[in-house]
């Protein structure tokens, strides 16, 4: 298969194993923080909606 994209990131420099290690691991955490954050503020609104249709 070959693949040929319209738009390609053209990156100056190159990367050694250890730096895109360290990236990935880096966007792992911010997936974890992103996935933990929006599971709070789900779980904070589905408490406030039950809050406000039993107390409201």
């Amino acid at each position: 298969m070959n693949y040929n994209p319209k738009h390609q990131v053209k990156v100056d420099g190159k990367m050694s194993e250890q730096g895109a290690d360290k990236a990935g691991i880096t966007l792992a955490n911010a997936a974890k923080i992103a996935a933990i954050l929006f599971g709070a503020s789900a779980l904070i609104s589905a408490l406030g909606f039950a809050y406000k249709s039993v107390f409201g």
